[in-house]
């Protein structure tokens, strides 16, 4: 199912937030009330500006990781009134990009958000062994 953003936001860093409402109805008048945040990063080298990598450490991450990978959040309320749905929606929007905003908006966001995945999986893979 194709998702129609219910905002859009560009940043400076090159990379897009885009917001959905995923709300569904729960009841006669009674919703539940989604926001589902998402922005896809490409992997690619230049997005790892820190400290130079090795080609077979960019490597051993694009091998982990794939590209694109994807930031989400997700919000909701539930059993909300049809009334107050497109409120409550515009108000989880608004808190999310007040608070979580500025931390997706850093220039070092992508590079933070790739280096960290590839720790999480590496660790993952070291403890199944």
């Amino acid at each position: 199912m194709e998702q129609t953003p219910y905002r859009k936001v560009d940043f400076d860093h090159g990379h897009c937030l885009e917001i959905f409402d995923d709300s569904r109805k729960i009841g006669a008048d009674a919703w539940v009330v989604i926001m589902t945040a998402t922005m896809k990063i490409p992997v690619e080298m230049s997005l790892f500006t820190s400290k130079p990598l090795a080609d077979n450490e960019f490597d051993d991450i694009l091998d982990t990781l794939g590209s694109p990978i994807e930031y989400r959040y997700r919000l909701e309320r539930n059993m909300i009134l049809g009334h107050e749905k497109d409120a409550v929606l515009e108000n989880l929007v608004n808190t999310f990009l007040e608070n979580t905003g500025r931390y997706v908006a850093n220039p070092k966001f992508p590079e933070k958000l790739a280096l960290k995945e590839y720790r999480d999986r590496v660790e993952k893979r070291a403890r199944k062994r």
